[in-house]
Formats: structure tokens, sequence, C-alpha cells
């Protein structure tokens, strides 16, 4: 990341940010079996953050989370939920961070003495996505859940949060299907419920359940270039999840 580049936005934004007010956003996917997030570096040898940034005074949150997650994947297209506000008054001190990328003599801007997050997670496929950087070409990666690095501000917290949020709304909406190709087969599916709930889950009854549902297509094709049984490919069909939702049909799990 160029810390000139930082400081040259600053100044020349500063009448259009809202400084005391940002997004976070906790972006999901899955590889190779994990459930991973995507973590930004503001500088080479500062610790992990989750993509985000402050609010233009002309946005709403949803828009400022869409622009920061276009920044950084190519992608405007992408499942977003807002879960949770975070408003601790020491979450995020800016004379802490000012000092700690050595802009102590650099008067940038009047600063706020609190932040305020909101926070967003994601899902997308990972198949989807190239990594860009962002604005300020960041450092990226992508890290399992369950071994996140050192983090910054209170941003294990959020993604703690966000995967608590994830798993609720994954038992009473089928948003599970983000993380996926546009076609998949019934196993994969399942096991993508495994990996977000990290339970197992007996198969005949969890096909059962997905197809009383009515809203996954069965395709005439099957999966090839397995060893085993090549199983039917399945596609989303969102005309009949609106078509669920105005019958009131449950998703619970």
């Amino acid at each position: 990341m160029d810390l000139e580049k930082i400081i040259s936005n600053v100044k020349n934004n500063r009448e259009q940010i809202d400084f005391n007010i940002s997004v976070d956003c906790v972006l999901f996917t899955v590889q190779d079996n994990k459930l991973k997030v995507l973590l930004t570096k503001l500088l080479p040898g500062n610790e992990w953050v989750l993509p985000g940034g402050f609010i233009f005074r002309s946005e709403n949150v949803e828009t400022a989370a869409i622009r920061v997650l276009k920044q950084r994947t190519g992608l405007d297209q992408i499942f977003l939920q807002q879960f949770n506000t975070f408003s601790d008054p020491n979450r995020f001190l800016f004379r802490s961070l000012i000092k700690d990328l050595g802009l102590e003599t650099i008067d940038i801007v009047q600063l706020p003495e609190r932040v305020i997050s909101i926070g967003f997670f994601a899902l997308v496929n990972y198949e989807l996505i190239t990594l860009t950087g962002g604005e300020f070409e960041e450092d990226t990666c992508w890290a399992e859940v369950t071994k996140l690095p050192k983090l910054m501000f209170d941003h294990q917290i959020i993604i703690i949060e966000a995967m608590e949020s994830l798993r609720k709304e994954l038992y009473f909406k089928p948003i599970a299907y983000n993380l996926l190709p546009e076609k998949f087969t019934m196993p994969e599916l399942q096991k993508l419920y495994e990996i977000i709930l990290d339970k197992k889950m007996e198969r005949s009854s969890f096909q059962k359940k997905m197809l009383k549902w009515d809203i996954y297509e069965r395709l005439n094709e099957r999966k090839t270039g397995g060893a085993h049984k090549q199983p039917f490919l399945y596609r989303f069909d969102t005309m009949k999840y609106k078509v669920a939702i105005e019958k009131d049909i449950k998703f619970g799990m």
C-alpha cells in the first residue's frame, strides 16, 4: 500500500467523508473445503484487517459496503447482509493509528474521537474472484476462519459475530448457493452446509428437505469426472424462490 496515496486521498476527500462512521465487510468464501475470510493489510509490517472504509456523506451504509467490496474483488453482485453495529468507544482510536503509521507530524484532517462501524457479511464463489488489492493496492489473503492471524482493532470480534450471523441466516434462508458455481450437485450443497454449520448431516434427509422447498431446478446433466456415481446437477431457481417466499414457505433446517 502506498502511504502517500492514502494521505492524498484523505486530504482530497475530507469534505465528502464521514470520519466517525465506517463499514467493515466480512467476505466469506469456500476453498479446499475450508470456510475462509478475506483480509487486507494497511501497510507492510502491520497486522491484518477486514476490508472496510469510511462512508461518504452521499452514501448509505449498504452502498458504501458494495463500493468497498467492488474495489477489492471487481464484483458488485455479491450477497450482502448487515448484521451488527460496533460502537465500543475504544474500538478504533485515530491517535493510536496515526502514531502507528508514523503520521504524527502530518496535519491530515481534524479527526473524531471515536469511529462506529457497521458490520456486513458477504458470500461469494471463490472461482469468481480476482483480488485487486483495492483503491490502495493492499496486500490481501484468504484466512481460514478457524486459523485467523492477529488482527487490528476489534476485527476478530467482528468476524466471530459475522460467523454466528451467517449460521443463523443459513438455518432460515437458502443462502448457501451464493458460495457455489451456477451448477452444483446435492452432495456439494450438503458439504457446504456441513462446512458452515460445522456438523455432519444425513444425506437422504438433507436432500429430501432441499427438494421439498422446490427452489432447486434439477438439470438434465450429471457431474462428470468423479470415481463414483455421477449425481445430477442442480441450479438455484430465483423465480421459484420468489414464489416460495410469497407462499410463506419456511426454509428452516
